[in-house]
């Protein structure tokens, strides 16, 4: 069984918060476009049938926010659009940068590859 890429679903969700003017897996040269959300994953197996085929993921979603204004409403319009298709927001930090407000979100979830279903 084939490891289910979660990163289309993941883009698909952040362009639904209509706020947000860039999202990106690679951090932009140029910082014209703000807000933006810069994404990373990282997934790993949770459970394998006995061929070693993969039947369930775990995938960590990393999003950094930037902005030069308060992100408190943005940031909540990610965390409802991530939640819709079943990641858990398991931490939230502030790291401001020179200029920029940045939130840095980390969603949880584990992926059925076969179902697409996203458990806790």
């Amino acid at each position: 069984m084939t490891r289910y890429n979660i990163k289309p679903d993941v883009v698909t969700s952040l362009k639904s918060v209509t706020e947000l003017k860039l999202v990106s897996a690679d951090y932009p040269k140029d910082w014209t476009k703000m807000p933006a959300a810069i994404y990373s994953t990282k997934a790993k197996p949770n459970k394998t049938d006995l061929s070693k085929n993969e039947l369930l993921t775990e995938w960590t979603i990393k999003i950094d926010l930037y902005h030069s204004k308060s992100l408190s409403d943005i940031q909540q319009k990610v965390i409802d659009s991530m939640k819709a298709i079943g990641f858990k927001n398991t931490a939230t930090d502030d790291a401001n940068t020179d200029a920029l407000k940045r939130v840095i979100l980390t969603f949880r979830g584990i992926v059925d590859n076969q179902t697409l279903f996203v458990y806790q």
